[in-house]
């Protein structure tokens, strides 16, 4: 889905906005598997990014780590516009980005004990 067809340069740098917006950072792999994307494309919007100063990154280990750059000038404006894209999107991905998982599951927990958990907050 592509929202800002207008306002940026291709759907995968709006995908790379949204998701650092809403998940703080992450890296280049971890964006393109999560939208099921190749990873090629994702990698040079990063490096697009990063060079205009929207974003920054650091290393840390082997892998880059970016986040939205808090000293762009039109951080603020760019978020609100992020804010307003993300409405235009399915319900199901909204959450889907939202959901963080950092580490393994319960040995032996059932994966729909959480879902009808969440599904439960939700209303």
């Amino acid at each position: 889905m592509f929202v800002l067809k207008g306002l940026l340069r291709a759907e995968s740098q709006e995908k790379v906005l949204i998701f650092l917006l809403l998940r703080g950072s992450g890296y280049g792999k971890n964006i393109a598997e999560f939208y099921g994307v190749p990873t090629n494309p994702v990698q040079k919007q990063l490096a697009r990014l990063e060079a205009d100063g929207v974003i920054v990154s650091q290393l840390i280990g082997k892998v880059r780590n970016y986040e939205l750059n808090p000293r762009y000038p039109f951080i603020n404006t760019l978020k609100e516009l992020l804010k307003a894209a993300i409405e235009a999107y399915p319900d199901d991905i909204k959450n889907s980005l939202l959901i963080q998982r950092t580490r393994p599951r319960q040995a032996g927990k059932p994966l729909l004990v959480m879902r009808e958990n969440l599904a439960q907050g939700a209303e």
